[in-house]
């Protein structure tokens, strides 16, 4: 989140937004290994004509606003994969609708479909294991980690770093676990 102090801040940032020289990345948990590993996922987003509350993407400018979220593969862990997203363009759910659009929604994430193990079996110890990883994570796996803008006044870069907040560290430890004795 960005808070301008000034109206001039304010529109010298405004105006970075609208040329897309924000640099904004994600980190996200998502169900499967993308493939490719590395890509670009774009589309026009708009409402779901399912649910009025989640963004779908469409091919047809008349459905929605025109997206660009660039991915590349940082780990795959057995059924899911660590992402980092890049955004170009920021649409409500972005990340959320382009992850599912190619088949990999966000971790447990309710509203597009990733609250139920989607890869592996169905049953026994992986479903109680992803039970468990849902009880570490109890959200969708979506973190800003960083965001980078030029500083209105001085012109300067400024860049913040996040980190993994505890519970999607957890989640994340517990998919590594797996790896290492699967």
């Amino acid at each position: 989140m960005v808070v301008a102090k000034t109206e001039f801040a304010m529109s010298h940032v405004a105006q970075q937004f609208f040329e897309h020289s924000i640099e904004r990345t994600y980190q996200a948990l998502v169900w499967g290994l993308p493939d490719p590993p590395d890509g670009t996922v774009t589309g026009y987003i708009g409402r779901s004509a399912q649910d009025r509350r989640a963004s779908t993407l469409y091919d047809d400018p008349e459905k929605g606003k025109w997206s660009v979220t660039h991915y590349k593969t940082l780990e795959a862990l057995h059924y899911v994969a660590l992402v980092q997203c890049n955004l170009e363009t920021g649409r409500t759910h972005q990340i959320r609708a382009h992850m599912r659009g190619i088949g990999h929604p966000l971790f447990n994430d309710a509203l597009y479909g990733g609250d139920r193990a989607l890869r592996g079996p169905q049953a026994g110890s992986h479903r109680q294991f992803v039970q468990n990883a849902f009880a570490l994570l109890p959200r969708q796996a979506l973190h800003a980690k960083s965001l980078g803008f030029k500083h209105p006044r001085t012109g300067q870069w400024l860049q913040f770093d996040s980190d993994l907040p505890p519970d999607f560290s957890a989640a994340l430890t517990k998919w590594r676990g797996l790896m290492a004795h699967g």
